[in-house]
């Protein structure tokens, strides 16, 4: 299988070059090669084979990659956990994946000896760091293993990742990828953006997001192309890494190059390395784009996906112009389908929408999820005549772009009128002080659902809840206007 080689090639091709960069830690192609094999031989001994399940919870650093690297060779698969989920979540999902072993960072040793009372299938701990009385070390298990290649028949269909869903409406569930769909991910990423061996990239988000493990080190390690952890996302952070490795490409949350692009001191850095950054996540106002472009460059793919199939569509940055109305309005979308996508957007009845109305995005391909692990009925229920059911809220034009409007289950209902919280969050957006806004319903007697709006301010100013809603009223129509503005430090991330 292809996933499987990547690294044994790169290691007989590439040895001296580098592969994976984290704080002073460097590695080359052969020494990774030989790290994911060690602790692949090390977990044969403690009698794990073909698919078992590993499960993580670690901040970011070389390791876990490795780990990922380690359940692709071996046809185990691995679920990478949200160090701040629940406790009972954290128990739950680890439970529900059957997982033989955890291997987590040292900081978090205290949670995990606290979880373990409640973990039924768990036979070893393993530290990244010091290790405890009843855990081994990482470091020294890799260590004590001979670098022999595994022996192991992959096919496509083996499950690989892992990865959960938020839990916005219950306990997490956990999303099946497998050999192919990653594969195909890898692919689809590389046609957004065509890295090179020549290329350093950069992680721009947590390694416990979505999949971002698998998402950028594939495709970059398929094309023997370096990988950079920062330690953490600060623009400081993230704009100090791209100066001093030259990172010619990243993948970035939208939310992450808004901050980039407001940061006070980014002029102190020097960014002109770069050269490409895929960005996904909520959208940004035109004008941040528009700063964001005229610092950086018309660098950025924008793409829409979910963690159930990352690549849906995709915008290039031929289409992020700000001249003439249809163009505006494409800097609005997330683009057309990708490559290996076949897109819709339905009504209630299941018939496609005509340009201008609203439906619900629904998607297939090779990307896709192959369904929920154990969850057969939350399978069923969005996999439906081979079409992943988004729940997304979306328009789309004559050629093709979709405009995401919302969740479905986020449309807000008042007065007997049904509102996008998009919507009301565009004019928000047109304060200048303003960062960050959503837009949300909450009980209301009389009214059903009153309309409620949550404001970031950018730091150093005050507004005032009337200078919001006087906006609003200017700009909207009465039912739409907020009966409350919240003013907070920051907005959860979907992380």
């Amino acid at each position: 299988m292809i996933i499987r080689d990547i690294p044994r090639r790169n290691a007989r091709r590439y040895p001296n070059k580098t592969a994976i960069v984290f704080e002073d830690t460097r590695y080359t192609f052969k020494e990774l090669n030989n790290r994911i094999n060690s602790f692949a031989n090390a977990l044969a001994t403690m009698g794990l084979k073909k698919g078992d399940r590993l499960a993580m919870v670690a901040d970011n650093c070389h390791q876990p990659v490795e780990i990922f690297w380690t359940a692709a060779k071996t046809g185990m698969a691995i679920t990478v956990l949200n160090p701040t989920l629940p406790q009972r979540s954290l128990s739950y999902l680890i439970n529900n994946a059957g997982a033989r072993v955890v291997v987590y960072t040292q900081n978090y040793h205290n949670l995990i000896e606290s979880l373990q009372p409640e973990l039924e299938k768990v036979e070893n701990y393993i530290v990244i760091g010091a290790p405890g009385r009843s855990t081994k070390s990482y470091e020294e298990l890799v260590a004590s293993y001979p670098p022999l290649e595994p022996e192991v028949e992959i096919g496509d269909d083996d499950l690989l990742y892992l990865p959960s869903t938020s839990g916005t409406t219950g306990l997490p569930k956990q999303i099946m990828h497998t050999h192919r769909s990653l594969l195909v991910i890898a692919l689809e990423d590389l046609h957004a953006y065509n890295i090179s061996k020549e290329d350093v990239a950069l992680y721009g988000a947590p390694l416990f997001w979505g999949f971002m493990i698998a998402r950028l080190s594939i495709p970059c390690f398929y094309k023997a192309c370096p990988v950079v952890i920062p330690p953490d996302f600060t623009p400081q952070c993230i704009l100090q890494t791209i100066e001093k490795e030259g990172i010619t490409y990243a993948y970035a949350s939208i939310p992450l190059v808004g901050e980039l692009t407001n940061y006070p001191d980014l002029d102190k850095y020097n960014h002109t390395s770069l050269q490409g950054v895929l960005a996904a996540g909520p959208p940004l106002p035109p004008e941040v784009w528009r700063r964001a472009i005229g610092t950086f460059g018309n660098i950025f793919v924008i793409h829409y996906g979910l963690v159930e199939m990352p690549m849906i569509s995709l915008l290039p940055p031929k289409d992020i112009v700000f001249e003439g109305p249809p163009q505006v309005n494409r800097l609005s979308s997330c683009g057309k389908e990708s490559l290996n996508a076949e897109l819709r957007v339905i009504d209630e009845q299941g018939s496609d929408v005509q340009p201008g109305e609203f439906g619900e995005v629904i998607a297939k391909g090779n990307g896709m999820v192959k369904g929920y692990w154990n969850a057969p009925k939350a399978t069923e229920e969005a996999i439906k005549g081979g079409y992943l059911y988004t729940g997304d809220l979306a328009t789309i034009d004559e050629e093709g772009y979709i405009y995401l409007s919302g969740r479905k289950k986020d449309i807000i209902t008042t007065q007997g009128k049904m509102l996008l919280p998009s919507e009301i969050e565009e004019i928000i957006y047109h304060h200048p002080q303003v960062l960050e806004v959503a837009v949300i319903g909450v009980p209301d007697e009389e009214l059903g659902e009153a309309v409620k709006a949550v404001v970031v301010l950018k730091k150093g100013v005050k507004v005032t809840e009337e200078e919001i809603i006087t906006l609003c009223q200017q700009n909207l129509p009465p039912y739409s206007v907020p009966k409350s503005v919240n003013f907070v430090e920051s907005l959860p991330k979907g992380f």
